[in-house]
């Protein structure tokens, strides 16, 4: 991936990458890039949220727009060494150089002081984790007074089981390897754990939409006489990533995952 990402980088039309250049890569969540505007529309009234952590950060986009939108400085945290060398690469791409720093790291291991954060962004990085109670004590911790987590994350229906779910998935490429819960059952963890829910919202059908709108778009005959995004997501998810997305579909057609966006408080 990092041989193949350096040449798309160096063949590039202009110099000058802009930091929605590579969201065909880097903004791989359900929704894409505007589900991220959407999270971080929250930070614009809060003046104090300067220094923040992007939990599971992958090629490190989330953290560039939240730079680039916000002026926040950032770091982000992922335990695929690959994809910490890749957002380093992106990021160096661009000019002026975003205010990023990129991590090596588990996010049940955070490794930072207490109250370090202004606040945590978690897209897309909860469903691998089994521990999701240590996984929100950690995050507490490194939060300052009055800190905020901002989650888009995807969940279980309620009336769904782990058992249902169709895989490969972008998270994981078997069951054993998927730790999905409701988000009921992940509100009260984060409840116990000290944070305050303060808002809350159900993104299933957008997401699905999304989903069907981008698969749609793929396959359209257009697609072959248009000439293709350069960056795709067949770069950092590998060549599973058309059943990948497939699953994806058909999961949420069966009404078995659900779409969350929410804030939490830390009291």
């Amino acid at each position: 991936m990092l041989e193949k990402l350096a040449q798309l980088i160096k063949n590039a039309p202009s110099e000058k990458w802009q930091v929605e250049d590579f969201c065909g890569i880097d903004q791989l969540h359900l929704g894409g890039i505007g589900a991220t505007h959407k999270l971080l529309d929250s930070l614009d009234n809060c003046l104090d949220s300067i220094y923040g952590l992007d939990i599971g950060c992958g090629l490190g986009g989330t953290s560039r727009l939240v730079w680039a939108k916000h002026g926040c400085s950032m770091v982000g945290l992922d335990i695929n060494t690959s994809y910490i060398d890749a957002a380093k690469m992106l990021s160096a791409s661009i000019h002026p150089a975003p205010k990023c720093q990129f991590v090596v790291g588990n996010i049940l291991h955070l490794p930072f002081e207490k109250h370090t954060f202004d606040f945590v962004i978690s897209q897309h990085a909860c469903m691998n984790i089994k521990q999701k109670g240590d996984l929100l004590k950690g995050l507490y911790a490194v939060l300052k007074p009055g800190g905020q987590v901002l989650m888009h994350e995807v969940m279980l229906q309620p009336n769904a089981t782990e058992a249902d779910i169709i895989y490969p998935t972008p998270w994981a490429n078997k069951k054993d390897e998927s730790h999905l819960c409701t988000w009921a059952s992940f509100n009260s963890l984060a409840v116990k754990a000290g944070f305050e829910v303060k808002d809350f919202e159900d993104d299933t059908q957008a997401a699905l939409a999304w989903v069907q709108q981008a698969r749609a778009a793929a396959s359209s005959p257009r697609a072959t006489v248009v000439s293709k995004p350069t960056f795709t997501p067949v770069l950092p998810l590998g060549p599973n990533a058309a059943a990948m997305s497939a699953n994806i579909q058909a999961n949420m057609q069966a009404g078995l995952l659900q779409v969350v966006s929410t804030n939490f408080i830390k009291n």
